[in-house]
Order: structure tokens, then C-alpha cells, then sequence
């Protein structure tokens, strides 16, 4: 399992050096939530999403979702 953030407008997956990927297989493991959310805060993410993708499944969970919850978007 990797832990992914993903712009929830462009639906791409933050990868290294700050690119981003269309791919879930090409996006930055965070490891943890609360990583991936310290991440989308230093990158002033309004929209987007903390998610676990299990690529032997090719499937995805969201667990984090700032569009469904406004309180967790930088300012």
C-alpha cells in the first residue's frame, strides 16, 4: 500500500522534485496521512485528495478529501 496525494482538480498524483503524474504508480509515496497533509500544506493544496492506492490491485481508497471537507485546505 502507498499513501498518494492527488490534485483533485487535475486528478494528477504529486511525484518527486514537485512534478506531477497522471499515473498512481508514478506518484511519491508519503507513507503516512499526516505527511502527505504537512505536504499539501507547505504547497498551499486547495483541493485535493490523501489516498492509499494498492498497486498489485490497481485500486484506490480516498481517506482524505479537502473538497468534501473545507477545513482542511491551506489558507
Amino acid at each position: 500500500m502507498r499513501v498518494l496525494l492527488r490534485d483533485a482538480e487535475s486528478q494528477c498524483y504529486l511525484a518527486h522534485q514537485g512534478h506531477w503524474a497522471d499515473s498512481p504508480c508514478e506518484g511519491r509515496d508519503f507513507f503516512f496521512t499526516e505527511h502527505a497533509r504537512e505536504i499539501s500544506a507547505r504547497l498551499r493544496l486547495k483541493k485535493f485528495q490523501i489516498l492509499f492506492y494498492f498497486p498489485d490491485l490497481n485500486s484506490r481508497i480516498v481517506v482524505c478529501d479537502s473538497t468534501k471537507d473545507a477545513s482542511l485546505a491551506s489558507a
